[in-house]
């Protein structure tokens, strides 16, 4: 059963004008070749910096989203790449304080302490 763009593309196409499933097949494939998204390399996630008045959640949420296109980002490349571009500050001074070795640890400490930043502002 085809879905979405897959059931358009397959609507029109002209009657009778592929003869085969191995030509079915390389054309579905010649179509849809453009969306496909390969992984990417850890090496992107070092290139993603907070900006200077990005806010710390933006910047998770960013960093985040880049860390699930990547099949092989382990722990330590996560926290690397995630305090290696961010602002220095109190936070950042916490984290190093604090020696946090999971990435987990790390967004346990940065919700604690935007949420201290929300209190504080309301």
């Amino acid at each position: 059963m085809l879905k979405g763009a897959a059931r358009i593309w397959f609507s029109r196409l002209t009657p009778s004008s592929i003869s085969t499933f191995k030509e079915l097949s390389a054309q579905f494939t010649t179509h849809f070749i453009g969306g496909h998204r390969y992984k990417r390399s850890t090496a992107c996630l070092m290139s993603i910096k907070q900006g200077e008045d990005e806010t710390l959640r933006s910047y998770i949420s960013r960093l985040n989203k880049e860390a699930l296109s990547i099949d092989e980002a382990d722990n330590k490349i996560l926290v690397a790449a995630f305090t290696n571009r961010l602002w220095k500050g109190k936070f950042l001074f916490s984290l190093y304080k604090s020696n946090s070795k999971t990435m987990s640890e790390v967004l346990y400490r940065a919700t604690k302490y935007m949420n201290t930043e929300d209190a504080l502002l309301a």
